[in-house]
């Protein structure tokens, strides 16, 4: 056995034998009795104990019904002296439970209580109930528990399980009996009796909780020492919960690394199984897994046996890789020749995490293929979960500090400290430390954010956006890419220092600190030289963060510039108001119809929801129109959005009659509730009136569909004016929307854009793919294209032209998905 392993699994510690002082009663034991025997008595051994040390006593009595339960430990304590107490921890004639304590340094042998004649008493007389219980006291089971009536007023039957520690006592004792109230409570409160811990569990289906082996272990090894061995701590689980079992060994040449898991679970019980993920010569991968319920402890796997075996010979190949085992780097991985077959060198990171386990390790070693794929697809082993990257020539894959959090306090509660959780970055990515500190007075208010970044590295900077006295600001941003975890900056102490002694001046502010509101502040005396009180709202967004902070406080200007023009700190966008209303809410909706002559007939445009708008947004309403003749669409946007000009409206034909017409009306407005139009006729009152054109001699596809595709369009009549067909798509994104609209029709203006090249419509964001552009695009590649062998590509077959490819990425919603959506969100129906 690898004696290493013992203190990391169990935490031991060593200690050295001192001068012999008293001599001690030693022993314990733990006994069902029938009532009748009572008083029960005993004898023990003895022992010497260490100097300085006492002698301690402890009983338990758990009287139930006609049984009772004897509980002794006794021996040396470190405990400091007290008299003998007798505890009554549960009396009724139904269940009850009295213990007895001491201890004592007077004389040898002090701690001589040998019976139970000072803890039992004999039992009051007492009527029978309506009741009837199981009474039982067994550390077996209860199946053949006999039932008793209970006494008058005990009208509930106890359940339950007593688990006891300590003193040389480990037992999981199963208790039925008589009781006056439902609730599990039968050691009304107590946690320990002298040595002994005590807990208690109530079944709820007669379930019996189990004690399982448990520990946890990540070691790389010599596999000279193979095969090892462990022992392991015991943990309580909860009602219908299962033992586990988890050992992985990966073995790469000369070394090993063994990760071992044991515990409680709630998986589904399964028989041993061993899995060999990855055969060697070379690196390979073997697990051992296993779930039993059948008795405690049972998850019992001592040693690495029923995985190892000796690795199978092989002849040396021609190749050479760096052999690496390490939670560390292989700056300084030994070179070694691979096993004939193996062909490739791998350099990977594998990560488990689960069961206790957390771990990165970098993996290099000899291989028989070039994937990245030593876990075999293996993602999930016992409760560890696995995965593997294999990081390209020069890049790496951090694991960051991640979390983000705010909070108020007492600025003399500073300097503060903070921990958070970790998360593994993307290939080449870096991580971020954002720490904002404002003081206020007697307050202040801390924002935390951690994570992975794209952003470029650069050394810990240190600003100050508003000094004090009165309100400051400071802020604290990193990026770094250096080693795993670099971003561990976890106190104030690099942005705060006391603030220097002031004199009181004049004015009297009130101070506030509040994402709620600062009804009640508490008004201060601004130091000298502060003569103004500011009232502000900021609003910070940004990894993870997303609040609203009201402040007042004490400024030495009257701007609005708390910030002092700052926009951006690491991660977190901050903006700033003082205006007393400083967020809009205005109207929210989406809407959507297919109907014929929706550019002559209007319709009613309704929102059934608010939204509460960001600092810098006002309200916004905005229509777009397609008519294709035979059949139109329309859909609309209320909301929140950015606008250049605060208070603008606009209507745009993009393309107009004869052929297809497309439309927009946008309205941006910046008071409460503005974009309040009730109907399209907003758009249709600014359309020019509707001519008869003649029929021409053009027939081309009419169709107007949210898809990629056209799937019913039918063929019309052109009326004179029009010159050619169009066909294409137009992405929508934004507003609510994220979908494209495919149009098929009559034109007449000589370019191919519907939307005359606009890619920005109120909240929309548009880009437009006309057929025969793409297909121009398609013309000018195909030389190179059938030069390489490959085919030329239809924009609808998948492919869009690059120049337009990012602007529509994950925007291929079906026209059934769609209506379903939007009619959710408006509470109108999609028309047919």
């Amino acid at each position: 056995m690898s004696p290493a392993l013992l203190p990391a699994l169990l935490g031991l510690t060593l200690v050295l034998p001192g001068a012999q002082a008293l001599t001690c009663h030693s022993g314990s034991a733990m006994a069902v009795r029938e009532a009748t025997e009572l008083p029960l008595t005993w004898t023990v051994g003895e022992e010497d104990c260490r100097e300085g040390w006492g002698c301690q006593d402890t009983v338990m009595l758990l009287e139930n019904g006609p049984l009772v339960l004897l509980v002794i430990t006794k021996g040396c304590t470190q405990e400091e002296d007290q008299e003998a107490r007798v505890t009554q921890h549960w009396a009724t004639p139904g269940l009850s439970i009295v213990s007895y304590t001491r201890v004592c340094r007077r004389e040898d042998l002090c701690n001589d209580l040998s019976s139970t004649r000072s803890l039992s008493t004999p039992p009051l007389p007492t009527f029978p109930g309506t009741v009837r219980c199981p009474v039982c006291l067994s550390t077996e089971g209860c199946e053949t528990a006999p039932e008793v009536t209970c006494p008058v007023g005990h009208t509930h039957c106890y359940n339950g399980i007593l688990q006891l520690r300590g003193g040389g006592i480990d037992a999981k004792l199963r208790v039925q009996g008589c009781m006056s109230q439902a609730a599990c409570n039968l050691l009304n409160e107590t946690r320990g009796i002298g040595p002994l811990s005590v807990s208690e569990k109530c079944t709820t289906n007669g379930t019996v909780p189990l004690t399982c082996q448990s520990g946890r272990l990540v070691s790389v090894r010599n596999a000279t020492e193979l095969p090892l061995e462990w022992n392991a701590g015991k943990e309580d689980c909860g009602e219908g919960w299962g033992c586990q079992d988890t050992l992985m060994l990966l073995e790469n040449g000369p070394q090993v690394l063994l990760v071992l898991t044991k515990g409680c679970t709630q998986e589904e019980d399964h028989e041993a199984r061993i899995t060999q993920h990855r055969e060697g010569p070379g690196l390979s991968i073997v697990s051992y897994t296993r779930v039993c319920r059948h008795e405690d402890l049972c998850n019992d796997l001592p040693n690495t046996v029923p995985l190892w075996a000796l690795p199978p010979t092989a002849g040396p190949g021609t190749v050479r890789c760096p052999l690496c085992l390490s939670t560390e780097g292989c700056e300084s991985a030994t070179e070694v020749t691979c096993p004939v077959g193996h062909t490739h060198c791998y350099n990977g990171i594998l990560k488990l995490r689960g069961g206790g386990i957390n771990a990165k390790l970098r993996v290099q070693g000899c291989m028989s293929q070039a994937a990245c794929n030593l876990l075999n697809e293996t993602q999930k082993i016992g409760p560890l979960s696995a995965s593997e990257k294999c990081p390209t020539k020069g890049g790496q894959t951090l694991t960051c500090h991640s979390g983000s959090a705010m909070a108020v306090r007492e600025a003399t509660e500073l300097p503060l400290t903070w921990t958070v959780g970790e998360e593994d970055c993307r290939e080449g990515w870096g991580c971020q430390d954002t720490v904002m500190l404002l003081e206020n007075g007697p307050q202040v208010f801390l924002v935390i954010t951690k994570g992975c970044t794209q952003e470029k590295d650069h050394e810990a900077r240190v600003t100050r956006h508003q000094e004090g006295p009165g309100l400051s600001i400071v802020s604290y941003t990193r990026v770094c890419r250096r080693e795993d975890l670099c971003n561990d900056l976890f106190s104030t102490r690099r942005l705060w220092t006391p603030p220097p002694p002031t004199l009181p001046g004049t004015v009297h502010c009130p101070v506030c600190f509040s994402t709620e509101g600062c009804d009640s502040p508490t008004e201060v005396t601004c130091p000298v030289g502060h003569s103004h009180c500011y009232n502000g709202l900021l609003q910070l967004r940004g990894g993870g963060i997303n609040t609203n902070l009201r402040v007042q406080g004490c400024t030495s200007q009257a701007a609005c510039n708390l910030l002092n023009g700052t926009r951006k700190v690491g991660r977190l966008s901050v903006s700033e108001s003082c205006e007393t209303d400083a967020f809009r809410t205005c109207q929210k909706g989406i809407m959507l119809r297919f109907k014929e002559n929706l550019a002559k007939e209007p319709v009613e445009w309704d929102a059934f929801t608010t939204v509460k708008c960001d600092l810098d947004e006002v309200c916004q309403e905005t229509l777009l129109l397609i008519d294709v003749g035979p059949r139109s669409l329309i859909v609309g946007s209320k909301g929140c959005g950015k606008a250049e000009t605060p208070d603008s409206q606009t209507v745009s034909i993009h393309s107009g009659p004869p052929g297809v017409l497309a439309a927009s009306y946008t309205h941006f407005c910046s008071s409460n509730g503005c974009n309040n139009a009730s109907s399209t006729s907003v758009l249709l009152n600014s359309l020019p009136g509707p001519a008869a054109p003649a029929a021409g001699d053009l027939q081309c596809p009419a169709c107007v569909q949210m898809s990629r595709f056209c799937t019913s369009s039918i063929t019309v009549r052109c009326p004179k004016g029009t010159t050619h067909c169009y066909k294409g798509y137009i992405s929508l994104k934004g507003g609510g929307l994220s979908s494209p609209l495919s149009i098929q029709g009559c034109m007449a203006q000589p370019s191919n854009s519907l939307l005359n090249h606009t890619n920005r419509i109120g909240p929309f964001h548009t880009a437009e793919f006309p057929e025969d552009v793409n297909k121009d695009l398609q013309s000018r590649a195909a030389p190179k294209d059938l030069q390489r062998g490959g085919a030329s590509k239809d924009p609808h077959s998948g492919a869009a032209p690059a120049p337009y490819l990012a602007q529509v990425v994950g925007l291929g919603l079906s026209l059934a998905l769609w209506c379903a959506v939007t009619s959710l969100l408006t509470l109108l129906p999609c028309d047919s």
